[in-house]
């Protein structure tokens, strides 16, 4: 007897078939920048595998199997940029599988309830959607206790779909429903291609078509919403803002101050400044994390004299290290915004990073560089606790153009506002809950070790720019890291590790500062939301049947009450009964001709 495909997965080898499906779709899956199609699919194995093992006696076993291939899969997609992560390599390797087991574990929790209490909602509406709210529910949780923030979470790049246009609107919650309502369909239709045996009869045709019938218009339902929305990636306009009218738009040249000395060594503050030097065209100018360390406040103050009396009109945002007062042991990353017109002191921006990675203490692979690197942050680092604020650069009129020309009286400048994020920062997914306006550019200094990493915290760095309606200047000092502009349709990667580069944006004019819907809803409303419509097909289902009772009740109460009128009776009296003048059973004749 010839045995078909389904009954090789489901019944012949279907431990071997899951585990190799798992490990190969986890090793493509899930790397430091996950794609959306490996996720999706990745997902819908894991829901079938789920849902085949949920009621049998091996489910502990077959469990254990699945964890152990996954995470596996997930060490492979990290290993390249982990292996130089800490100290020694096995060091990297325990930290790559202890993480990737741990974000397991949410994804077992979100199928585990998946199907206890899938079964238990009214509608298919409900069923389907059950297990996209609770993925999103359970990796909102990881990222708000995870000291790496969304780092890790199995969360797709913005490149790999069409669906970034709405991260605005619901954030990057929203992309992993649409993520886990893709798996969903997926898993569905590939369960009724395994379920498809030849010798397979359903107990109740009349009654099973029904259901799939039922089933089948869910679906349809969920398959159409999700392929409507990536309709408005294909029709809006993604070119970036023209910066060569300035009626509509604020000309801003914004630049990165990248030197690398060719012995390899750290780049010191004079050639920094030697960089900055060179860079007159700029509006402003960054720095990347710990450019420079600070022993002292008078120190820095000596360092933000000299960039003041930089022949350059620029505002540079200069990314630092200094050492605590009272602790020469321990280190804060500092950023301050210096411009020539500033008196000592006077820095436009001070912020200092809240986020650091307790590396060896917690053994996490991901970290950003300080000039010690055989220090790591959670010893050597004080976190703040200062939220970023929002600063307002008033750019006067260029050449060329008359003052009333530029801007209103009295003051005939155009306001910028700016805030500023620094590296692990970026992969928190509150760190701009707190900003009461809407920024143009946020600055973000940054130093990776590893192409992928640098890759990983670019794509945190513009969905945290695409969440606020804002675009981010992304400076990474690490030897291979990647530095661009983010956001404002503007995708690009301007450099791959030192070599100083500049760039000109445009600024919508005049700036509209309100924030975006997710940055006033927050990440809580959103999930509020979906749960609400998840629960939209219950109250709809419950509704509609209410509705029809009160409306089947209303009629015959109606019915009743016009009987009572004779001319109404006369009206709603069945007609009489025809007479069989033939006499011929079934034969009836029409008295009307």
């Amino acid at each position: 007897m010839t045995v078909t495909l389904q009954a090789f997965i489901l019944t012949e080898h279907p431990t071997l078939c899951f585990a190799i499906a798992e490990l190969a779709l986890a090793s493509l899956a899930l790397g430091p920048s996950p794609r959306f199609i490996p996720l999706v699919l990745l997902l819908s194995v894991l829901r079938i595998h789920g849902q085949r093992i949920a009621f049998l006696h091996t489910r502990g076993r077959e469990l254990l199997c699945s964890w152990l291939f996954i995470t596996a899969g997930s060490s492979l997609a990290h290993w390249a940029a982990a292996a130089n992560a800490l100290s020694s390599a096995a060091q990297s390797l325990t930290a790559v599988i202890v993480l990737s087991a741990i974000t397991y574990l949410f994804v077992v929790l979100s199928l585990y309830l998946d199907i206890r209490v899938k079964g238990r909602l009214a509608t298919d509406w409900a069923q389907l959607t059950l297990f996209p709210a609770l993925w999103v529910t359970s990796w909102s949780v990881a990222s708000h206790i995870s000291p790496i923030g969304r780092l890790l979470n199995w969360s797709p790049v913005s490149e790999s779909h069409s669906y970034n246009w709405i991260v605005p609107f619901v954030g990057p919650v929203g992309i992993d429903w649409i993520v886990a309502a893709w798996a969903v369909v997926c898993s569905e239709l590939a369960a009724q291609w395994l379920m498809g045996f030849e010798d397979h009869e359903p107990l109740d045709r009349h009654c099973g078509q029904s259901l799939l019938s039922r089933r089948s218009k869910g679906l349809l339902a969920l398959v159409t919403i999700l392929l409507a929305l990536t309709i408005p990636s294909f029709t809006f306009n993604n070119l970036p803002i023209r910066a060569d009218i300035p009626a509509d738009a604020t000309s801003l040249t914004v630049g990165c101050a990248l030197p690398y000395p060719l012995d390899g060594s750290h780049p010191t503050l004079n050639d920094f400044i030697s960089e900055t030097s060179k860079m007159n065209a700029a509006t402003i100018i960054l720095w990347p994390e710990s450019a420079v360390v600070f022993s002292s406040a008078k120190e820095r103050e000596a360092a933000f004299s000299r960039i003041r009396e930089l022949p350059v009109h620029a505002y540079v945002g200069v990314a630092f290290e200094e050492y605590v007062m009272g602790d020469p042991s321990r280190t804060k990353n500092g950023l301050a915004l210096v411009h020539k017109d500033q008196k000592p002191g006077d820095e436009v921006v001070q912020y200092y990073k809240r986020n650091l990675v307790p590396c060896k203490s917690g053994h996490l692979p991901y970290r950003c560089f300080s000039t010690k690197e055989t220090v790591t942050e959670s010893f050597s680092k004080v976190p703040s606790v200062d939220p970023p604020l929002i600063t307002r650069l008033l750019l006067h009129n260029p050449k060329g153009m008359t003052k009333p020309e530029w801007a209103p009286a009295p003051n005939f400048t155009r306001p910028i506002p700016i805030t500023s994020s620094i590296c692990l920062d970026f992969a928190s997914p509150s760190g701009f809950t707190d900003l009461t306006s809407r920024p143009a550019l946020v600055l973000g200094p940054a130093r990776t070790w590893d192409t992928n990493v640098g890759l990983a915290m670019w794509e945190q760095a513009k969905t945290r720019a695409s969440e606020i309606g804002s675009m981010v200047l992304w400076c990474d000092g690490g030897v291979t890291g990647v530095s661009g502009v983010g956001g404002g349709k503007i995708h690009e990667i301007m450099q791959v590790g030192g070599g100083t580069w500049m760039r000109t944006i445009g600024v919508p004019y005049p700036f509209d500062e309100e924030r975006t819907l997710y940055g006033k809803a927050g990440e809580f409303s959103v999930i509020v939301f979906l749960m609400a419509l998840m629960g939209g097909g219950v109250a709809g289902n419950h509704l509609l049947v209410e509705v029809s009772r009160g409306a089947f009740a209303a009629l015959k109460g109606g019915r009743v009450a016009l009987r009572k009128i004779p001319f109404v009776r006369r009206m709603i009296a069945p007609p009489p009964v025809e007479v069989d003048l033939l006499g011929v059973p079934g034969e009836r004749q029409n008295l009307l001709g």
